[in-house]
């Protein structure tokens, strides 16, 4: 999540990140691509793969975690009511 980059940046420093607050450093395709994927808009799923993205830390409530609890492609293996993490069943790259 663009809200939550920042402190995995700090705290899981051996996991890149896709996008984080730092707006002034990201190219404004980069910014379209992260809220498509979001959103679930055409193309989300090929931004995951594209991206390598084999562990997604989302809010609870996006469009993004309702969807990728119908695919078969992704496991959750954590969700409160604030953040849910899904995982890969057969990571890329």
């Amino acid at each position: 999540s663009y809200n939550w980059g920042g402190y995995l940046i700090w705290a899981a420093r051996d996991y890149p990140v896709f996008v984080d607050g730092r707006t002034d450093l990201y190219d404004d395709d980069l910014l379209r691509v992260y809220l498509d994927t979001y959103f679930v808009q055409s193309g989300w799923e090929n931004n995951l793969n594209e991206a390598g993205i084999n562990t997604v830390l989302v809010e609870s409530s996006s469009p993004l975690v309702q969807v990728l609890g119908l695919t078969q492609d992704w496991d959750r293996v954590y969700t409160d009511d604030i953040a849910t993490i899904y995982v890969r069943r057969v990571p890329i790259r």
